[in-house]
């Protein structure tokens, strides 16, 4: 994602921690939930061992996540509010000797409270802002903070942006706010598991949280299925668009994932990625890549772009860690007489298209990985889909299936053949033909994760 500046000039990167000097009062501080992970952060930054260290590299990527919320806007200022502490990007002007001004304080609380967004174009004329708690207009004008909800929908924090100039702040501008913050309590519930979990199957039912929607969105006139089995015996995760979720496998923190949801322009986004390794670093890397994905689809349906402004935010992410991930993107949209899908492939197998009359071509041109160069070459391609038409995305766990006995692979040329035959079946029963075939090829073990996602154009 480029940094554009704004009036104000640019939000600096690294995070300065600020306690609250001026504490909520008790009907505000009854609104903020105490969880394990608040906890995690509130005493670990008091703490010099290693949930001193851990909170203080949960600290800084909470910070980092101000800083993209604040370039992706434009706004000057951006923070993080969590467990009554704030993370603010490193040199930002809204802090007054080491602390947040009491007025943007309130507005938290009062986001807390409400446990709803709080937006405001101009502070001035607003009537939610009462006369003498109005800052001096030099110092901020605009304000937009959304909570920071956790699995159960208690509200953890806030995270918000602010700017010196009067602004409308779009749904768009609020979308993305609400994608960063989703990605906010990953971060957390992430550094909590790390911190508390006593077993690896739980890590995984905590980190998985993380990389897979809780189910598929249901998309007017098509069907949407996805079917994931993670490396071992296979166990599976099913999702399809307006039923079951993509809940838990029971298996290892997973390296790949899937994505379906509402773009800008009426256009819907899907996704299937895979990041090198697995285990917790790559699954930070995951969370990272799905959610970045669903902000910047709120500005942009073009997918070559988006994959481009993913390889940037991979880039300027911290960590000691890099992990490449590839990933293809599809753009859908409804038109007279189909379904126009325009995708783009980074690094990663090409998507197929069987048509209503049993043909089955790639669909797309090549591109390279991301998280490793500055400028990746990456294509868009686009095509109509007619009624009887689906489009299968799936991850190399899929081709590169082996055969136990001499080890050969399943192959594109026997995943063809396979879909080719696949007449008449809905995009569930096509995803589980897919799974359940390399399942039965490489002998009832998995040796990676596997994706399989269909979208199909119904008769």
């Amino acid at each position: 994602m480029s940094a554009p500046e704004s009036e104000s000039g640019p939000v600096v990167g690294r995070a300065d921690i600020a306690s609250d000097p001026t504490p909520m009062d008790p009907e505000g501080s009854a609104g903020l939930a105490s969880t394990g992970s608040a906890d995690l952060l509130a005493a670990g930054l008091a703490s010099t061992g290693s949930a001193g260290r851990l909170a203080g590299g949960l600290a800084e990527a909470l910070g980092r996540l101000a800083m993209l919320a604040g370039t992706a806007l434009s706004a000057p200022r951006a923070s993080v509010m969590f467990a009554g502490t704030y993370l603010l990007p490193r040199d930002d002007t809204a802090r007054i000797d080491g602390q947040l001004s009491s007025f943007e304080q309130g507005l938290c609380t009062d986001v807390v409270r409400s446990q709803d967004k709080l937006i405001i174009g101009d502070v001035r004329v607003d009537s939610r802002v009462s006369g003498n708690t109005r800052p001096d207009p030099a110092s901020m004008l605009a304000w937009a903070g959304v909570p920071v909800h956790d699995q159960d929908d208690h509200v953890l924090g806030v995270l918000w942006v602010a700017d010196q100039v009067a602004r409308r702040w779009s749904v768009s501008d609020v979308a993305v706010l609400e994608s960063l913050a989703h990605l906010a309590w990953s971060e957390v519930s992430l550094r909590a598991a790390l911190a508390h979990c006593a077993g690896r199957a739980a890590l995984a039912r905590t980190l998985e949280e993380s990389l897979l929607p809780p189910r598929l969105p249901y998309i007017p006139g098509l069907q949407v299925a996805a079917r994931y089995a993670a490396a071992g015996t296979g166990a599976e995760v099913r999702g399809d668009s307006g039923g079951e979720g993509l809940g838990d496998s029971g298996a290892e923190v997973l390296g790949d994932f899937c994505d379906v949801f509402p773009s800008a322009n009426r256009t819907w986004g899907i996704v299937v990625g895979d990041v090198c390794g697995k285990g917790p670093a790559a699954a930070k890397r995951t969370a990272l890549a799905r959610y970045a994905l669903r902000a910047v689809a709120r500005r942009q349906t073009r997918p070559s772009l988006l994959l481009a402004d993913l390889n940037q935010v991979l880039l300027d992410w911290p960590t000691d860690d890099p992990r490449f991930l590839t990933a293809i993107y599809a753009a859908v949209r409804l038109v007279p007489g189909g379904t126009m899908v325009r995708i783009s492939s980074a690094g990663h197998p090409l998507a197929l298209v069987r048509t209503s009359n049993g043909r089955v071509r790639e669909f797309g041109r090549p591109g390279d990985l991301l998280g490793v160069l500055a400028h990746p070459e990456l294509h868009d391609s686009q095509r109509l889909l007619r009624s009887g038409d689906s489009l299968i995305l799936f991850s190399d766990g899929v081709t590169e299936a082996r055969r136990g006995a001499d080890r050969e692979l399943y192959g594109d040329e026997r995943l063809r053949r396979l879909v080719a035959g696949l007449d008449g079946l809905t995009a569930v029963a096509m995803a589980e033909a897919i799974q359940l075939a390399t399942l039965s090829f490489s002998g009832g073990r998995r040796g990676d994760d596997t994706v399989a996602l269909v979208m199909k154009v119904p008769r």
